[in-house]
């Protein structure tokens, strides 16, 4: 038991510093797009990974610190990319775990 808890510790620790932001994107509909998207938000400072979903019109961005990324430079790549943004929302999941998700449909 008590190497269970420990384990759950140390894996609540890591991810504690780390903050995940899921943004909803109108209007990409093409592998170009996302890649795009893709490399502008891997060229951010604090950027740790970086998913991008076609099919759902997302994106996910996990930063190395609880911080993120501030909305206003999230708005500016995507509209600047030429899309809108929809929603943008925290989300407790790293991206390891929604690109995993979402890659084994």
């Amino acid at each position: 038991m008590k190497k269970v808890i420990l384990l759950c510790m140390i894996f609540f620790s890591m991810n504690s510093y780390a903050l995940t932001q899921k943004i909803e994107i109108l209007g990409m509909v093409c592998a170009f797009c996302a890649q795009g998207i893709e490399k502008s938000f891997e060229s951010v400072k604090n950027v740790n990974a970086v998913f991008v979903n076609l099919e759902d019109y997302f994106v996910a961005i996990e930063t190395t610190d609880k911080k993120g990324i501030d909305e206003k430079l999230i708005r500016r790549i995507i509209t600047e990319s030429g899309y809108d943004v929809k929603k943008i929302e925290v989300i407790a999941e790293p991206v390891s775990v929604i690109k995993k998700r979402y890659e084994s449909k």
